[in-house]
């Protein structure tokens, strides 16, 4: 896609202080798109800023502060958004944890659920009518190929997941698998809307948390280019409720297309967030 065609566009990156994130601002930014980088550290988030400015020569970066394990600064996300702009075109919902560790957040839920399932679920809510008001808008939410390590979901202890929370890996399987599932809730409720709602495992990159977790095991951040190509390609206008893995859709796990469990998880996410779609 050529660079004019994204100038105008307004696009969104969560976790874009580092990793994918970060490359993924990059690639937007020389296309002469806005984008609105959101970070949980002020001086890492403007220290990217600079370097993506500095590489692109772009004027059309902004800078958000958010620690997402806080329902209420995701709200003053999107409020801070709202006081900046009238519509948005591309949310790409890039942040995630992996905690090796059990941990709560300030609002009493499980931390890596807190942070990679209720806040880019109220997020998203919160920054609905920004989105229609874009145009030909895309969710993209960023999963894992790690959900298929999820084989079954307790609903009784989902937000706090005091219970086999292992290594981490169990709690960050959940997670993903979540994320899948309220993508393809999300894009059947706005199927008659302008706007598209997709995942994508992001592929094997050696982020900071893949090597917390896994060790060197995958490509160059820099080659990392899914979540650009699932915000940007023109061949994916129209198209919504998908799975990419390698840029392809893909099947995901049986479990991530139970209706009756989606519809549950839903309901949860909702009363958890006061999200409203």
């Amino acid at each position: 896609m050529s660079a004019a065609s994204m100038v105008g566009r307004i696009f969104l990156v969560t976790g874009a202080s580092d990793g994918i994130g970060k490359h993924t601002a990059l690639r937007l930014a020389q296309t002469g798109a806005t984008v609105l980088m959101h970070g949980r550290n002020t001086e890492k988030i403007h220290q990217a800023k600079s370097e993506i400015a500095e590489k692109t020569g772009s004027k059309c970066l902004e800078v958000y502060t958010a620690d997402l394990a806080s329902l209420q600064q995701v709200r003053r996300l999107s409020e801070e958004i709202h006081n900046n702009h009238s519509s948005l075109d591309v949310l790409i919902n890039n942040a995630g944890v992996f905690l090796p560790k059990r941990e709560e957040s300030e609002d009493g839920h499980e931390m890596t659920f807190a942070v990679n399932v209720l806040a880019p679920f109220l997020l998203t809510s919160l920054l609905m009518d920004l989105l229609k008001t874009g145009k030909a808008s895309r969710i993209v939410h960023v999963s894992s190929i790690s959900h298929l390590n999820c084989s079954k979901i307790n609903l009784d202890d989902l937000k706090t997941l005091k219970h086999g929370y292992g290594d981490g890996r169990p709690a960050y399987a959940l997670s993903k698998l979540c994320e899948i599932m309220y993508t393809y809730q999300m894009a059947e409720l706005l199927r008659d809307t302008n706007i598209t709602v997709n995942c994508l495992d992001p592929g094997t990159v050696n982020t900071n948390m893949l090597m917390k977790a896994w060790g060197p095991i995958g490509i160059p951040v820099n080659e990392a280019n899914s979540q650009y190509i699932a915000a940007t390609d023109p061949a994916l206008d129209g198209v919504t409720g998908k799975y990419f893995v390698d840029d392809k859709d893909t099947k995901s796990s049986n479990l991530s297309y139970d209706k009756d469990l989606q519809d549950k998880i839903w309901d949860i996410l909702v009363k958890l967030t006061g999200a409203v779609f």
